[in-house]
């Protein structure tokens, strides 16, 4: 098993004042007895594009799940170091209102076990939106901006 050590690289200058938005310090992760983060120490500017490259397998999305807290969601985790967001401990932010700042796209589909209405009204009903017809023109919005509500309008509440 590949173990991902990032290496702190810069190829251009800084640019302007740009503040570190997120650092790793130290950051070691485990699954159950696999070590999979090993000493990561990382700074991640804000209004930069940072890339995390690797081979498949060696822990780049187990390192991005751990910035919005999404690792926790799996069995016998263990995780040393620190991550900081915005100077504060990622532990110490509620998950709703940390992954509204550090999202994560999937490379393969990952939606809730709930229907497309649900998983598309997720966002706002967490952040309080609860009348079902707002909810029901946002959805529907979403999946025209998106281009696929000719292909869903029949099946949005089918799991």
């Amino acid at each position: 098993m590949n173990v991902i050590k990032v290496k702190e690289t810069h190829t251009a200058p800084k640019t302007g004042n740009n503040q570190p938005i997120i650092c790793t310090n130290n950051l070691n992760l485990w699954y159950g007895e696999n070590k999979t983060l090993n000493e990561i120490n990382m700074t991640i500017y804000e209004n930069e594009v940072t890339a995390i490259i690797g081979p498949s397998g060696c822990g780049k999305s187990t390192f991005i799940k751990v910035l919005n807290r999404m690792v926790e969601i799996a069995p016998n985790v263990k995780i040393t170091g620190e991550v900081l967001f915005r100077d504060r401990n990622v532990f110490d932010h509620s998950v709703e209102k940390l992954r509204t700042y550090i999202g994560m796209v999937f490379q393969k589909p990952n939606p809730f076990p709930k229907s497309i209405f649900d998983n598309v009204a997720y966002g706002p009903r967490i952040h309080g939106v609860r009348n079902k017809k707002i909810l029901a023109e946002i959805v529907e919005k979403s999946m025209r901006r998106a281009a696929l509500w000719d292909e869903v309008k029949d099946r949005l509440h089918t799991k």
